[in-house]
């Protein structure tokens, strides 16, 4: 696949419904982890288990809103440098700290933070993000525990596995079109590492 079907989750829970194969949890990785996906699947009375994505600019080495402590409410209490802000407020579309500009100013983050200069108020440095981005850090934070760790390494678990189906079974490269011969390529290469791998623990 060269992108991912994270928006065919309903199609996927819709089908387990109607053969009786409705699971209580189902892990996934973070392409199926969204917050539509996660309200979609608490309406079928499952647990679903992924990955918040990584937060953008993470890869860039700027800070995130990940860098920040928030409180239960998802407003700001100190930014990285551990500075708390002048005053915090919460809106239905955005959350926003407010910090003094000339602190900011002598800050050695300054480059890589994300609070910027009010252009309204030449004493004031903002920092807006939204209610969503408040509950994914929520997320990230939980998923830094052996809580989530233990639940989610069965997933983990399975990669190895794919790894090698795809390299040493060679099903990175193949050659055939349409479903059926697919499946049967497929589950013959599967079979073919299950043998290898019970003939590599009688050696």
């Amino acid at each position: 696949m060269t992108v991912h079907d994270g928006h065919r989750v309903p199609d996927a829970l819709d089908d387990l419904a109607d053969c009786s194969l409705t699971p209580k949890r189902l892990l996934a990785d973070s392409h199926y982890g969204s917050a539509d996906n996660m309200a979609l699947a608490q309406g079928h009375a499952i647990d679903l288990v992924a990955p918040a994505r990584t937060a953008k600019g993470c890869s860039s080495g700027r800070l995130t809103l990940e860098d920040f402590s928030l409180d239960e409410d998802g407003l700001v209490v100190r930014c990285p440098n551990g500075v708390a802000p002048i005053s915090t407020s919460a809106a239905q579309a955005k959350l926003q700290a407010r910090f003094d500009l000339a602190v900011c100013r002598q800050c050695p983050n300054r480059k890589r933070c994300p609070v910027r200069a009010d252009s309204r108020d030449g004493s004031i440095a903002r920092f807006q993000y939204t209610p969503a981005r408040a509950e994914n850090q929520k997320r990230r934070l939980y998923e830094s525990s052996d809580a989530f760790r233990e639940t989610y390494r069965w997933r983990a678990g399975i990669e190895a596995t794919m790894s090698r189906l795809k390299h040493q079974m060679n099903l990175a490269h193949l050659r055939i079109r349409g479903m059926p011969v697919m499946r049967y390529t497929v589950n013959l290469r599967a079979l073919g590492l299950n043998i290898r791998r019970c003939a590599a623990v009688q050696a």
